[in-house]
């Protein structure tokens, strides 16, 4: 369901800096709310809640991801995981699919990350392995060829 889910609203989609703009422009009492909405084109009450976080002194994040959906691992994370698999296809010991779902568990279970993986199974989803072949297209998972110990060396 995840590769294949298409966004239906408009829901979250302006963007950081004029929801930033807009709410300087109402604390300094250039403008109002409802003109200051539809000039930036952000939501009125989203605007709203912002300036009275802003107004009360506390720390105010703008854009704060929709759904209950967090990434699992740091992009940090991702790529060190990315290299790996690089290192490991260099030394001619390719990993299959499957192989890259085992290694996302483990290493989810030995950081302590919270994941909804299989725990029967213990490997992460196919949705997960297709995020993260999409967010990294430069890896090209192949079924590996076995390579003789000469060609190796």
């Amino acid at each position: 369901m995840v590769r294949t889910y298409n966004k239906k609203t408009k829901r979250g989609e302006w963007s950081k800096i004029s929801m930033k703009t807009a709410i300087d422009k109402v604390l300094s009492k250039d403008m109002g709310y409802r003109k200051d909405a539809s000039e930036y084109g952000v939501p009125q009450t989203t605007l709203e809640r912002y300036v009275n976080k802003m107004k009360e002194g506390g720390e105010v994040t703008i854009g704060v991801p929709l759904g209950p959906k967090q990434p699992i691992f740091t992009t940090k994370e991702e790529d060190e995981m990315m290299a790996y698999l690089k290192h490991m296809g260099e030394r001619l010991f390719g990993l299959t699919t499957l192989d890259l779902r085992r290694l996302a568990y483990q290493l989810a279970v030995r950081n302590s990350k919270a994941h909804n993986f299989n725990t029967d199974k213990q490997m992460a989803g196919v949705d997960w392995l297709k995020g993260f072949l999409r967010r990294h297209p430069d890896l090209s998972i192949q079924k590996p060829e076995a390579t003789s110990a000469a060609r190796a060396m």
